[in-house]
């Protein structure tokens, strides 16, 4: 590091944003170089390659910066926001500048001034010699600041060489305050140079600083604190190291070591019953001011903490000056300093958190699914903030016992690393790691909250407009009042081959505000018990715990994350009393009386739905049905309705069909006029607020047939996707590039001649424009289901028909005999087959009042209405005859397939 000159002051600067344009120099360096408002108006700033750069000065509010020119040597250097930059002043108009990268400038490191707890500074290791083995053997640097000279130990720490022990002592001696620079340059062997500047940035001189002379070396000097007692007894206070316990000076003189090595005897009193041990000695040579001298240690050391059962290493000694000299020691129980997990710094390796651990799992060994590999938990500090954190199971042997949820523990030098995880469980983007250095005890005190919830009102959850809504965001806490449910779902053909278990249900906040919750499998099942077991229960709170969430449709769906999510369900906790009492006391018994809760959660036969639960009818009856419903019908497909259209453009945040249109602004280039630009609208007003963007997803109408009559239906991704087991980008990515040459993907082939159940949905478009173009809800191929349904077309067409009325084959008869057709039929064709499927089969007629209807739903959300045009649903008709589908001209010599337009705001 360059040196300065002795009446002008270096400063530092830990740059920021606005440092890479404009540089403030600190009012002290400025005062002393220049005198107040006599600075010149340009310098010389010399780079470490020898690049000199002249940059001019500027003054404003009474600070003064290097400002014109000062990007120049920005650009130069590559300097960006951490960078650290010092300038040595060689006169008033001249520095030599240097830079930091990675805390590092040839021979010399900066570091921050640590707290008292963390007294443990990293030598990177660019700095240190490669041929010494630092692991070996503790190391005494001499550390020289202004002629000062400071005895420090060099020290190997979870894999990592530094200062340790004796920086304390420059700590007091020179006063320094939380937030200073110290630069440390190596020189040979293990001296080094330091240079220490204030929170201001301007180095501090400490010529004038009387520093106290150690009668032997600093390290003997760490926190001591001796007491003479009645004479023979010495007190002190001893931070003991992991591998050595140091005797202070006094204390060897009084054991006459100096005289020769001896065994000490050592009494541990904080035991019960005391236990007492003997323990060797040995000597420590050292060289002061061309003086020998000797310090004295006990040998032994681990074995001596483990004897004495001590965790921490703060002890209270003495010394008893009887015939046969005992060493006393007794736990001292000081508080250890406390970081905040907000306040965990990369640079800093010796620092104890307190914490609670909020939520706690374990995987299994990847040989042995038995066995436990490691344990996850989320940890909380007393203001609420988590991290993530993970120990080794055979790590963790020692204080197994105490990792359970609600546990607060005092954890000491935990390691910290990158938390790579696609799905976050928290917001801190650091991950603990308790490796064997870490040291984990009990806290008495409770940290924080017992559950650590952390809850978001609905409200608070706002769409990002520019989001793709494509995947989920994580962590959320939702707590809500459960107004309604939905049926259980219940998925067989997964592609891992397992069921796969889903529930939705909706929850309202006490501001009136609903969200939808789907959780899976495990946690669905925890609902469906509830319900169960709680069947009259209609006042349900829930509460989602690290939750993940993203928004569909403008709707918030909260979901569960696998694992690690937590669900209570009316527990017994004040977050969830209270929460009732409040939400109810500000609801109407009517308005209750609404909320249906968790009823409609219970697990269905899957052919309930298409066998009771919805009104079957034919094919030929559709066009009978005046009223919006969910109907079934029995048929196979003949045939696709269209092979030009098997896919549309749809909005990628509501899933609507979108349309282009041409709109007038002004040119980009900035000439005068207008320009027309197309752009994208879906049928959705909501999502034409912002941009609308389009993916293509699957759509096939096909031709569906049973015994009166023929129908053209709608066909979605998820069903296409569920029944021929493809992959829909897949199947799109290959098929796209080739769909505007007339070609259909062979894929789809496969539906064919395939009988299914479909439920359909009857709306609004089919009832007023007397269309028959429907959307299919869902279908299925289940051969109970079809078998039943199939029982009803026997009573209204049997299979093998009769001739009814036969007469002879006389030519010249003349007597005519009325005959009825298969289909219709009145009170006289009744027979007690018909009757007994009678409340299975109704005409619209017959069904006046809709009471053979289950459920009714008024938001279907792939509703024929707001998908298609009237000339498209009209050219689908069975019954009226076809119009050629319209193509979208963009240009006059561009038609459009696939939309890929310019997109607007």
């Amino acid at each position: 590091m360059a040196e300065g000159s002795s009446r002008l002051p270096s400063f530092c600067r830990h740059m920021n944003k606005a440092d890479e344009f404009i540089m403030c120099i600190p009012d002290d360096a400025a005062f002393t170089l220049w005198g107040e408002n006599k600075c010149p108006t340009n310098v010389d700033i010399i780079t470490e390659d020898g690049r000199k750069y002249n940059v001019g000065i500027s003054a404003s509010k009474g600070k003064i910066f290097f400002f014109q020119g000062w990007s120049k040597v920005v650009d130069h250097l590559r300097l960006t926001i951490g960078c650290l930059v010092l300038f040595n002043p060689i006169d008033y108009a001249t520095f030599k500048l240097t830079s930091f990268l990675d805390g590092v400038s040839h021979g010399t490191f900066w570091t921050f001034l640590l707290p008292p707890s963390s007294q443990f500074y990293v030598i990177p290791e660019c700095i240190l010699p490669k041929h010494y083995d630092y692991s070996s053997n503790d190391v005494i640097a001499t550390v020289i600041t202004d002629n000062i000279t400071f005895n420090v130990l060099i020290k190997t720490f979870d894999g990592k060489v530094g200062f340790s022990a004796g920086i304390d002592v420059i700590v007091n001696q020179l006063r320094l305050n939380d937030g200073c620079f110290m630069f440390f340059t190596k020189s040979f062997g293990n001296f080094f140079h330091l240079k220490v500047f204030g929170k201001n940035g301007v180095e501090m001189k400490y010529s004038d600083v009387d520093v106290d002379e150690a009668e032997v070396a600093p390290l003997d000097a760490e926190d001591d604190d001796d007491e003479e007692i009645n004479g023979g007894v010495k007190k002190f206070v001893r931070m003991a190291g992991e591998d050595h316990f140091r005797i202070p000076d006094p204390v060897s003189r009084m054991a006459r070591l100096h005289e020769g090595l001896k065994d000490l005897t050592v009494r541990f009193s904080h035991l019960d019953p005391p236990l007492q041990i003997t323990n060797g000695t040995r000597r420590e040579r050292r060289e002061r001011k061309g003086k020998v001298a000797f310090r004295y240690a006990l040998t032994s050391w681990k074995k001596f903490l483990k004897a004495g059962m001590i965790k921490l290493h703060f002890i209270y000694s003495y010394w008893s000056g009887s015939l046969e000299p005992i060493l006393d020691c007794s736990i001292r129980m000081e508080q250890p300093a406390i970081t905040l997990l907000k306040n965990l710094n990369l640079n800093q390796d010796d620092y104890t958190i307190k914490v609670r651990i909020v939520r706690l799992w374990s995987r299994a060994a990847f040989n042995d699914s038995r066995k436990v590999y490691c344990y996850d938990m989320i940890l909380m500090d007393e203001e609420g903030t988590k991290i993530q954190a993970f120990v080794l199971a055979k790590t963790a042997r020692e204080y197994e016992h105490l990792l359970k949820e609600k546990q607060c523990l005092f954890i000491r030098n935990p390691s910290l690393g990158e938390n790579r995880q696609k799905v976050k469980y928290v917001h801190i983007s650091t991950k603990i790691n308790l490796n064997t250095n870490a040291i984990v005890s009990v806290c008495d005190e409770p940290v924080g909250t017992e559950w650590g919830f952390d809850f978001s009102p609905f409200s608070s959850i706002v769409q990002d407009p520019t989001d793709d809504n494509k995947s989920f965001k994580s962590p959320i806490d939702v707590i809500g009042f459960v107004v309604k449910s939905f049926p259980y779902d219940l998925k067989e053909d997964t592609k891992d081959g397992k069921q796969e278990k889903k529930l939705t249900f909706l929850l309202q906040d006490l501001e009136g505000k609903q969200i939808y919750v789907t959780l899976w499998d495990a946690y669905a099942e925890q609902i469906l018990d509830f319900e169960r077991d709680n069947q009259d229960e209609k006042n349900v709170v829930v509460i989602v715990q690290f939750g993940k969430y993203r928004f569909w449709g403008g709707f918030l769906y909260v979901s569960n994350l696998y694992t690690v999510t937590r669900v209570l369900i009316n527990a017994e906790i004040d977050d969830i009393l209270t929460f009732k009492r409040r939400f109810l006391s500000n609801i109407t018994p009517e308005t209750s009386s609404t909320f249906s809760g968790l009823s409609a959660s219970r697990i269905k036969d899957p052919t309930e739905e298409y066998l009771s639960d919805f009104e079957f009818s034919t094919i030929g009856s559709l066009n009978q049905i005046s009223e919006k419903k969910f109907v079934i019908i029995v048929g196979t497909i003949k045939s696709f309705a269209s092979e030009d259209s098997w896919f549309y453009n749809a909005c990628r945040n509501c899933n609507r069909a979108v349309t282009t249109k041409t709109i007038s602004k002004e040119k980009q280039d900035g000439s005068d006029g207008f320009e027309d630009i197309v752009v994208l609208e879906c049928k959705d007003d909501g999502c034409n607020s912002k941009t609308v963007y389009s993916v293509p997803r699957i759509r096939v109408p096909i031709r569906v047939q049973d015994c009166t009559g023929i129908v053209t239906l709608t066909l979605f991704e998820r069903e296409v996707v569920r029944v021929l087991k493809v992959n829909a980008t897949q199947l799109l990515d290959k098929n796209l590039d080739l769909a505007n040459e007339g070609n259909f993907p062979q894929e789809l082939n496969a539906l064919l001649n395939r009988k299914f159940a479909f439920k359909i949905s009857i709306g609004s478009f089919n009832i007023t424009k007397k269309s028959d173009g429907y959307s299919i809800s869902k279908l299925t191929d289940n051969q109970t289901v079809i078998g039943e349904l199939d029982k009803i077309f026997d009573v209204i067409q049997p299979v093998e028909e009769e001739r009814v009325n036969a007469i002879s084959s006389d030519i010249h008869a003349a007597v005519e005999v009325p005959v009825n057709d298969s289909v219709s039929r009145s009170k006289a064709d009744d027979t007690p087959v018909s009757n007994f499927n009678k409340d299975m089969f109704k005409t619209p007629d017959e069904d006046v009042n809709g009471t053979s209807i289950r459920v009714l739903e008024n938001d279907l959300k792939r509703n024929l209405d707001s998908i298609y045009d009237d000339d498209v649903m009209s050219s689908q008709s069975s019954t009226k005859p076809r119009k050629a589908g319209k193509e979208v001209v963009i240009d006059e010599c561009v038609t459009a397939g696939l939309l890929i337009p310019k997109v607007e705001k």
